[in-house]
């Protein structure tokens, strides 16, 4: 197939879902990529791509022009997350490469990438929503850690469910990582399953997304005793909230028995709030690094307090696929087919979650079955060949219902009656 891929930021291992789409089709289909960069490190992820004989065209924006058309975004209804990546650049490039005519879908990764997408589309759309973002702004609307995050989150559910609801109308084929996401955004229209073709809905797939085990493979060495580790992009609202949760109520808890415990955080752009939280010597706060796997080989176990969350969390599965056992909130599980008790463990509030980590310290066999049970998970439900097969399947499904639609040329249907 001739699929072109747009997406909104890099491609790059840190967004897993996208990489690995691309990383995977590249090896079978005949693909184009369009993405938006910020800076140089943006772009030297996509030269990384490239070297690989990815065909990627990166335009290049600066971040203030992303914050201007968010400030001129307040006075509309378009959400702020739409707003953001309305890039004229970008949707100059998309309206050049379908006018080549040389594509047979069209791959457009989540909500951000909308702004730039042209009204009409000549080929058949693939929309990967990824998640069903109005939820997230509710919860982020009752669990925000600032009043500005709360308020932001009420403004900005009610904009995005209007905007969602009218996605499952304008596409036939919309992706989501999880059965969760898929009935939140059924919901949005008030309907179920049974009544969604009634109404001409868009078919919304669950497709999960993989993880590179050549990549994240377990570490064989020596892990550094009493060491957790929490992950993830930490300027992102839902992690700032896990990481507070985690040293204020969760942490404390483990010190009274434990006051050797060491708490790794590592992700990119923490705000001042979790980079106060270095200020105690047994945290670090590593901001970005280009690669995850030597912190994650330091720890003994990953833990993910998050008091909400949509879709699937990488987080998880990057630890277990590293062969590290997984402490983890419903919250943060919840798009997971793992099986708590077997795979992971599961805890909630501050007291269960202490304890959990204790236990699994202290726990040997513990701590290998969980690591065993975990790899096998991955293996099984998260495994990239599976996956492209079921992508390339959605594929073929939109280009044969796109054919079945189109009409005959005038011409032709002229020279038949004639």
């Amino acid at each position: 197939m001739r699929v072109l891929f747009v997406t909104p930021y890099p491609v790059s291992r840190i967004r897993i879902r996208s990489y690995g789409f691309v990383s995977q089709l590249a090896k079978q289909h005949d693909l184009t990529v369009l993405t938006l960069c910020a800076d140089e490190r943006d772009q030297a992820d996509m030269r990384d791509l490239q070297r690989q004989g990815i065909a990627i065209t990166c335009i290049r924006e600066k971040r203030v022009r992303k914050f201007l058309r968010c400030l001129f975004a307040l006075g509309t209804r378009l959400p702020l997350q739409v707003a953001y990546d309305a890039a004229p650049t970008l949707r100059a490039a998309i309206n050049e490469q379908l006018a080549s005519g040389q594509f047979d879908v069209l791959h457009v990764e989540f909500i951000r990438a909308l702004g730039a997408l042209p009204d009409w589309l000549p080929l058949p759309v693939v929309w990967d929503a990824v998640d069903c973002i109005s939820q997230l702004y509710e919860q982020g609307a009752r669990f925000g850690t600032t009043p500005m995050l709360r308020f932001i989150g009420h403004r900005e559910a009610r904009r995005t469910r209007v905007f969602e609801l009218e996605q499952l109308q304008r596409f036939r084929h919309i992706l989501v990582t999880s059965e969760r996401d898929r009935r939140a955004l059924l919901a949005l229209a008030g309907i179920g399953d049974n009544t969604a073709n009634e109404k001409r809905l868009a078919e919304i797939t669950v497709l999960p997304h993989g993880v590179d085990q050549e990549y994240f493979s377990p570490w064989s060495g020596t892990r550094e005793p009493e060491t957790l580790i929490f992950t993830g992009k930490m300027s992102f609202h839902a992690n700032i909230a896990g990481a507070l949760t985690l040293v204020e109520h969760i942490l404390p808890r483990i010190w009274e028995q434990r006051p050797g415990v060491r708490l790794i955080i590592a992700g990119s752009n923490p705000p001042e709030t979790v980079r106060r939280l270095a200020r105690d010597p047994r945290i670090k706060v590593t901001g970005y690094v280009p690669d995850l796997r030597p912190y994650l080989a330091r720890a003994q176990v990953a833990v993910i307090p998050l008091p909400y969350a949509v879709g699937i969390q990488n987080k998880v599965l990057e630890a277990l696929a590293s062969g590290i056992p997984v402490i983890a909130s419903s919250s943060a599980c919840a798009g997971l087919q793992a099986v708590p008790g077997r795979d992971l463990l599961l805890a909630n509030e501050p007291g269960e979650f202490a304890a959990a980590v204790l236990r699994l310290l202290d726990d040997r066999p513990l701590w290998n079955r969980l690591v065993e049970n975990g790899l096998a998970y991955i293996s099984q439900h998260h495994n990239w060949t599976n996956i492209l097969g079921q992508l390339t399947a959605v594929y073929a499904h939109a280009i044969n219902e796109a054919e079945l639609t189109v009409p005959a040329p005038l011409e032709k249907n002229a020279q038949t009656k004639g």
